[in-house]
């Protein structure tokens, strides 16, 4: 399994497959291929069909400013992976050619590269495996990351800042959404009403959701995140950070569970996918519920067993959860369902916090392979194609 920074990827929005994906394969192309002449982009599967919705051409373009280049939007060609690539480079009178895959929260594949694979840190690879072996070792979730990421806590000091610093710029900024659905800037006033209010519940609930919001919006707006595990679910532990200072929980805390939050995400990109293309929002929206309730467990101290539990309520409950923005923008259902769900993961371990985890009839692992089946199992359509659903519900 592979590290944990992997789940936490700092870029634009206001999609990780869309956006970052594509950024990090033309970075890979102009290190390999200098002094090009020219570049053909050709863009399949949903690259193509939600593409400019989700701002693709402007990531190639600003990219590409001083190069030769022409984007080709593929509409019909089929495709083994739904987030296809090939660039065709022109460079001294040859043509050269790469297939490259962006295949989830801002990572790629390369065909053919294997130098591009990097090397797994973490022998085990299910919740099973890794539980077993912290009983074996008497170890929390915790220390086993910081036993196989010596820096971890480092790295994930600057994620808490990227995430504040686009919560701070998301309740601070007001208007509309680019794009053609003319959407409303929302954090701003869920905030405002969120400090009037005398009801402590009700109140803290609203600033979970104003954060939620706030971080959303900046992502679809274009603005720097960091993919948890993906742009289009960035705002579910934001939000959630929010519930844990409520209750006065201090950074470094914050921090190490963060930690805990990006195994869970891990455990799921490499057992399912966090590609609301592949496998719907579920495995984006849902696998980021799933973490952020993690991390609340371990926030609070739970031991490992209930950091599973709450992990395996909240995939649980969000699966089916279809992946169909309006005209391509990641913004209709996205954004409100990015609040939602940090609501949802606190009372995921709120829930978990209740029950006997020894109760527990199915387990985190199980869940994830299900997650993946009724992905594969989804019709296109409901797959980030912006062609079923509520998609269909106001786009032109």
């Amino acid at each position: 399994m592979k590290s944990i920074k992997e789940i936490f990827i700092v870029g634009n929005g206001p999609s990780s497959s869309h956006t970052i994906g594509p950024s990090k394969a033309l970075d890979f192309i102009l290190n390999k291929y200098k002094d090009i002449d020219k570049i053909e982009i050709i863009l399949y599967g949903s690259l193509a069909l939600t593409g400019k919705g989700h701002l693709i051409d402007v990531v190639i373009n600003n990219k590409l400013k001083d190069i030769k280049h022409e984007i080709k939007f593929d509409y019909f060609t089929k495709v083994n992976h739904p987030n296809t690539m090939d660039f065709i480079i022109y460079k001294n009178n040859e043509i050269f050619k790469e297939r490259i895959y962006s295949i989830g929260g801002g990572t790629i594949k390369v065909k053919g590269e294997k130098s591009n694979k990097i090397v797994g840190i973490y022998k085990e690879n299910t919740l099973k495996e890794i539980l077993f072996y912290c009983k074996e070792n008497n170890k929390s979730l915790l220390e086993y990351v910081l036993d196989k990421e010596k820096d971890i806590l480092i790295y994930l000091k600057n994620i808490l800042k990227i995430m504040d610093e686009a919560s701070i710029r998301g309740i601070n900024n007001v208007g509309e959404l680019p794009g053609s659905l003319h959407v409303i800037k929302k954090a701003n006033a869920i905030y405002n009403e969120a400090i009037k209010n005398d009801n402590d519940n009700l109140k803290n609930n609203a600033l979970v959701m104003a954060y939620a919001f706030a971080v959303s919006e900046e992502n679809a707006s274009g603005g720097i995140v960091a993919t948890a595990p993906t742009c289009g679910s960035s705002g579910v532990i934001p939000g959630v950070i929010k519930y844990l200072r409520l209750n006065n929980i201090d950074d470094n805390k914050i921090i190490e569970s963060l930690a805990v939050a990006g195994l869970i995400g891990e455990i799921i990109k490499t057992n399912a996918t966090v590609s609301g293309a592949v496998a719907g929002c579920q495995a984006e929206i849902g696998a980021a519920s799933s973490m952020a309730s993690a991390m609340i467990m371990n926030a609070f101290n739970a031991n490992n067993e209930k950091i599973a539990q709450a992990a395996e309520i909240a995939l649980e409950h969000s699966l089916g959860l279809t992946c169909d923005p309006i005209d391509g923008y990641v913004q209709i259902p996205c954004i409100e369902r990015n609040a939602i769900f940090a609501l949802k993961s606190i009372n995921a371990s709120q829930l978990a916090f209740l029950i006997d985890s020894d109760s527990s009839k199915i387990s985190f692992d199980e869940i994830v392979k299900t997650m993946y089946e009724t992905g594969k199992d989804l019709k296109s359509g409901y797959k980030e194609t912006s062609k079923a659903g509520m998609s269909k519900l106001l786009s032109k």
